[in-house]
């Protein structure tokens, strides 16, 4: 008889092979897409005006006048038009045009927006993580994907590339790479302001100018103002979370003589938000992945549909007599509103929270760069120079209830980056070979605080949960003289602490140099036959210093050292066990003060090799090799030190351990493609395929094992295929759509702590199926008037919550579809536009993230995707 585990691989396996399979006969039947990308390049037909999409243009290759039907790289790119259309403002709503891309914002906008590319990314919000998918800003490299989530200004166009770079890009990146492009200084003169509204009181402002000033140059000045009310209550302070406050101001300067370009740019942005607030999951469907998993038979036992997370726990704090003075009332909750757990109804936005903990996200972030360009005989000179000085602080109830069991309060990170790249780029041999050559430099300094406090309720939660783990009685084997303070609720003593107590403060400072050299090149070895190597070197010096502080933390106190003359403290720790940790969380572990440095080196080399071949010139067959690699770096918390005291599941050590136990490896890539790029009936119609096998060694995972954060590093494998296609068949219709297969698995199960990051399962968060689509169709109204209609969506399939509870998935989101819609009436000229648009159209339920709640077994809580939103906005053009 075969096991479940059995079945459950064979299925997997089945499935694959299917999807493969079908991947691949598409492929040679040559019935594939990749890339609608759009620089604005509109071809006027003899026949009619229908759009020329095989004459879209992406600057990403460094290389001019080439479309994305050229290059043998999967690259999807977007035009001003589209990318206005889908009301992009920010990186976290780019995944609604690109099937292979996957953001969002968790529990901090500042630290936790996330994005992947195969489903591929960095799961963290520790700045002491680099991205594995690197943000390009007009050439300029975000240092961390939070750093580049704020308000963007107009686009010109974005470009998404897949797999791994570093030979194009002045950084090396494992996953990809997000390049945006703004508009520019124009020296016709032009004002633009736009105003709009929309449900939960959104106002937007933008106001644009733009034209000639100096002889040669030309200006350009952008400023946006944006505010919304949140959309997740609080049911104990009435207050709303998750609201948008943001404001930005970017000044640009052009100027231009001869063979020579200078672009300069200065920019100023603020947040200033009550974000992020997670909410009970309640109940979850039951599936493959919902369940415990047993190492041992490799099995998940399946947990009932409908069964309350957190139950049991939920049972105890609801029928103890003594509840009510935690919050005040009997009738407000201290965990959460359980939801009905199919999120179908506005319940998923209401939560419980502590009325005396704000979350608060506020954000500055400015910089300056300059680009500049020079064309000589055997080639062009480009130099990008630039400084960024990005600062947050974060307020937050970490405890995710009505009860204040713990908070941050000012926990902040400053990062602030000058990052320098020269490039020079020819042709030789009579045009034949394309050569580039470049070098990068990055020196990074963050400094980073972590604060995290207990709060005025701390004791009485310690002493309930005590109570309810030991079958009512605390600690019964202990005498009663090794707690000394007063009782607390229900006669039961234990160690006390005061309100603020616990980590004040923990300082980070993290130094990051870095150089690279870099050359990529295509060599053309017969009129069909193009052959592109690449070839980088990488060095990187990370260098630490931390200063370490607690105070107030009896419980670790007493664990560390016992009572002298009376009882030592590995007998404490021995019998409280894991409930000591109620006390000292190694958060908090006050042998851990102190202060400490260290340092790594990363040198890598990585590269690319491929080829393209012109079956005919409406189809290119192209494939190859690229290696990509992250470098390793340190957690900038304590909870990934070893302690002495022995809790089941940490790593036991000595105290006085260096930074090193923070410390984790580089990530590396080996990644191999192969796909089809076509065009047809005059490039009216393209159609892309490609598929990919990527073996990525020490993924790093940031992992919580229901105590603390532990860096493991695992090996992935993920293989799948990527169809884009387009067409225009009349005048004025332009439609795209994408489709991704995409399987990324752990290649093993990892233990982490007394848990398992489970192998041979979809990455927590990562869709194996996912389909986009996009439509705008503009028509003449009346003369001088246009009408436009636009319509996108994202289809995602069931994927694994992304939880860091190791040992017990949470199991599937259900597939859900977002659409979006714009109506627009406008001037064909140019001069005015009103528009009508929609988010989130059907009001979907989704979630962005699902995590295991700190100190609180068995309960599960999620950060819910956006609402629908609706609204309207003219644009007015002088």
């Amino acid at each position: 008889m075969t096991s479940p585990s059995h079945n459950r691989k064979r299925a997997r396996s089945f499935r694959r092979r299917l999807a493969l399979g079908a991947g691949l006969s598409a492929l040679f039947a040559l019935t594939a897409p990749t890339a609608i990308s759009q620089e604005t390049t509109e071809v006027a037909d003899e026949a009619d005006d229908a759009r020329r999409l095989d004459a879209i243009e992406v600057t990403a290759t460094r290389r001019q006048g080439v479309t994305v039907q050229d290059v043998p790289i999967a690259v999807t790119a977007f035009d001003a038009e589209l990318l206005k259309q889908t009301d992009i403002t920010d990186l976290t709503n780019l995944a609604q045009l690109s099937p292979s891309i996957l953001s969002g914002s968790g529990q901090s906008a500042s630290a936790g927006t996330s994005i992947t590319i195969r489903g591929l990314g960095t799961p963290s919000d520790d700045f002491g993580f680099e991205p594995a998918v690197g943000i390009f800003i007009d050439g300029v490299f975000r240092t961390r994907t939070g750093v580049a989530a704020q308000e963007l200004p107009q686009l010109a166009a974005v470009e998404v590339l897949r797999g791994p770079q570093g030979t194009l890009f002045g950084r090396n990146t494992s996953a990809g790479v997000v390049s945006f492009r703004t508009a520019g200084p124009e020296y016709d003169p032009r004002f633009t302001a736009t105003v709009g509204y929309g449900n939960f009181d959104e106002v937007e402002v933008t106001l644009t100018a733009t034209g000639a000033t100096l002889a040669n140059s030309a200006s350009r000045i952008d400023a946006k103002f944006r505010r919304r009310d949140g959309f997740i209550t609080d049911v104990n302070s009435d207050n709303d979370f998750n609201n948008l406050d943001r404001f930005f101001v970017r000044g640009q300067h052009l100027w231009e003589k001869g063979n020579s370009t200078l672009r300069l740019i200065a920019d100023y942005s603020e947040t200033n938000e009550d974000c992020c607030a997670g909410v009970q999951l309640g109940t979850f469907e039951a599936g493959a992945n919902a369940g415990a998993f047993d190492p041992v038979t490799d099995s998940v036992t399946p947990i009932p549909e409908g069964t309350i997370i957190g139950g049991a726990l939920d049972e105890v704090l609801n029928t103890i007599a003594a509840f009510a003075p935690l919050t005040g009332s009997a009738d407000t909750p201290l965990i959460g509103v359980v939801g009905t757990g199919d999120n179908t109804d506005d319940s998923r936005f209401v939560g419980a929270f502590s009325p005396n903990r704000p979350f608060r996200d506020d954000i500055r972030d400015w910089g300056l760069s300059a680009e500049f360009n020079h064309d000589f005989e055997f080639g062009r000179f480009t130099s990008i120079t630039a400084y960024r000085d990005f600062d947050s602080i974060r307020n937050q109830d970490i405890d995710f209830s009505g009860i204040d069991r713990a908070f941050r309060d000012g926990q902040t990170n400053d990062d602030r980056t000058f990052t320098q790249e020269f490039r020079l780029q020819g042709l030789a041999f009579d045009g034949k070979l394309d050569w580039l050559v470049g070098t990068f430099y990055l020196n990074q300094r963050i400094d980073a605080t972590e604060t995290i406090r207990f709060g005025s309720q701390a004791n009485q939660f310690t002493d309930l949960l005590a109570f309810a783990g030991a079958g009512g009685t605390l600690f019964g084997s202990l005498p009663p003289e090794v707690f000394g303070t007063p009782p607390l609720l229900l006669g039961i003593p234990g160690p006390a602490t005061e309100t603020g107590d616990g980590n004040n403060d923990d300082i980070f400072d993290l130094d990051t140099n870095s150089i690279a050299i870099f050359s990529h090149n295509e060599f053309q070895v017969t009129d069909r036959l193009t052959l592109t190597g690449g070839i980088r070197y990488s060095y990187e010096k990370k260098t630490i210093e931390a200063d370490l502080n607690t105070t107030g933390v009896p419980g670790c106190d007493l664990l560390l050292n016992g009572i002298p003359g009376l009882i030592s403290g590995d007998a404490i720790a021995a019998a409280v066990g894991d409930l000591g940790l109620l006390v000292c969380n190694p958060a908090v572990n006050s042998e851990f003060d102190g202060q400490r440095g260290d340092a790594r080196v990363d040198s890598e080399v990585t590269g690319t090799a491929k080829f393209a071949y012109e079956v005919t010139p409406d189809v290119l067959f192209y494939g190859g090799y690229s290696r990509g690699f992250k470098s390793g770096s340190f957690n900038l918390t304590r909870s990934g030190f070893a302690s002495s005291i022995p809790f089941a599941g940490l790593p036991a050590d000595e105290p006085g351990d260096p930074l090193s136990e923070l410390e984790f490896d580089a990530e590396t890539v080996n990644a191999y493609e192969a796909g089809f790029k076509t065009s047809w009936f005059d490039g009216r119609y393209t159609a892309n395929i490609s598929g990919y096998f990527q073996d990525v060694d020490n993924f790093q995972e940031n992992a919580f094992n229901g105590t603390n954060f532990i860096t493991v590093g695992t090996s992935v494998e993920a293989f799948g295929v990527e169809i884009d296609m387009g067409a225009s068949p009349i005048e004025g219709l332009v439609l795209q759509g994408g489709f991704a297969y995409n399987s990324v698995e752990r290649s093993e199960t990892v233990p982490v702590g007394t848990g398992f990051l489970v192998g041979g399962q979809q990455l927590g968060a990562a869709p194996e199926f996912v389909v986009t689509g996009q439509g705008t169709y503009t028509r003449r109204v009346v003369p001088g008037i246009e009408g436009v209609a636009h319509l996108n969506f994202r289809w995602n399939g069931p994927a694994p919550f992304s939880s860091l509870a190791a040992n017990l998935p949470l199991g599937e989101q259900d597939a859900f579809a977002l659409v979006g819609a714009r109506l627009s009436v406008q001037d064909e000229d140019g001069r005015w536009r009103a528009s009508i648009l929609v988010e989130n159209l059907f009001d979907q339920a989704f979630d962005i993230a699902a995590f295991a709640v700190p100190e609180q077994p068995g309960n599960f809580a999620s950060f819910p995707g956006l609402p629908r939103f609706w609204g309207g906005e003219i644009s007015v053009t002088f």
